[in-house]
């Protein structure tokens, strides 16, 4: 049974507020003493981790642990955050002794909370909220990379309302409260996302940068709802500005480069909506729908089917032989039958 190896600093950060409201004398020697042991304590702490990663225990109770012990440091270091703005507030200074316990208090949860993020990074709970300690200089960082990517597309040559939807999301970002919180999840995605698009804008000689852009905002897994509203408007806008005859063509072509497109599937930009390819594909196999119904005035059916001289056996073993060659960009292999079985 696993036990909460933090009880301990949990404790000794809850006594330092009576501490501070008597304005206890505290001498030298006492506050040696408890900093030697909150060290040793984390110390302690680390090794007792650093076993479970080489025990017997079985991931599904390091999953449920590990995001516990998760949630009491962020509990015990926002506990502690907020003692010491407070006792600021009231004039108690960063070298006051009342001060010299929660201070080290608060910088020790943080180590123990990025050793977690180190070692324990499958076990750790993306979705958990940052510590109010750490909360500023993330998003400091985040605000800093959001500026440099906006700057970076002012003058890219990309489709006007792609680079809105880009911007509203880092303007997002830029005009938030430093202090508002934040989950790891949130700051990871960001990160990830300015690199991926600096990369992305960076490279000369892009034929079609709107192309690249979208590519890489699907590969992100970009599912805001303006990129969706965008991706289905320029589609639409696509197929007014052909003949009627290139339509259909043109649509089907459309469904091919989406589904070929790569998406990540353990990232998005808010997990509780369906992923964009999904949304966009379910969105584009309904206006397939509706144009063949414009077209032909009846029950939905997509036109102009490849015809092979293939049997249903053979054809599901080019498929399989085209799926484990890695041919396909994608490797959901339902998908990738769903394709074929609209196409032909």
């Amino acid at each position: 049974m696993l036990k909460d190896e933090l009880k301990v600093l949990a404790a000794m950060a809850a006594g330092f507020a009576g501490m501070i409201d008597k304005s206890e004398v505290l001498s030298t020697a006492y506050l040696t003493a408890q900093e030697t042991h909150i060290t040793k304590e984390c110390q302690r702490i680390k090794k007792v981790w650093t076993d479970l990663l080489f025990s017997q225990q079985k991931d599904h109770v390091l999953r449920r642990y590990m995001p516990f012990q998760q949630q009491v440091i962020l509990e015990t270091a926002d506990f502690t955050f907020e003692l010491i703005s407070s006792a600021k507030d009231k004039g108690l200074t960063d070298d006051n002794a009342l001060l010299k316990l929660p201070l080290l208090m608060q910088r020790c949860l943080l180590d123990l909370r990025d050793f977690q993020v180190q070692y324990f990074q499958s076990f750790f709970d993306q979705n958990g909220k940052i510590p109010l300690a750490g909360t500023l200089s993330v998003r400091k960082k985040m605000t800093v990379v959001a500026e440099e990517l906006s700057a970076g597309l002012e003058n890219s040559e990309i489709d006007p309302g792609l680079k809105v939807c880009v911007m509203d999301y880092l303007s997002s970002i830029i005009h938030t409260d430093g202090k508002a919180s934040l989950s790891y999840r949130a700051a990871g995605y960001l990160m990830s996302f300015t690199e991926t698009l600096k990369s992305t804008i960076s490279i000369d000689g892009s034929p079609d940068l709107t192309q690249s852009v979208t590519e890489a905002l699907f590969y992100l897994n970009f599912n805001h709802n303006s990129f969706c509203r965008w991706y289905q408007d320029n589609v639409a806008t696509k197929k007014s500005i052909m003949p009627p005859d290139d339509r259909l063509p043109m649509l089907l072509k459309q469904l091919l480069i989406l589904k070929s497109m790569p998406v990540m599937t353990n990232t998005a930009f808010d997990p509780n909506v369906a992923a964009i390819h999904i949304q966009v594909e379910n969105w584009m196999i309904e206006f397939l729908r509706q144009e063949s119904f414009n077209i032909k005035g009846d029950d939905y059916e997509l036109p102009e089917k490849l015809e092979l001289n293939l049997t249903v056996a053979q054809m599901a073993l080019l498929v399989r032989l085209l799926y484990e060659e890695g041919v396909f960009t994608m490797t959901n292999i339902t998908a990738i039958l769903k394709f074929f079985q609209l196409a032909l």
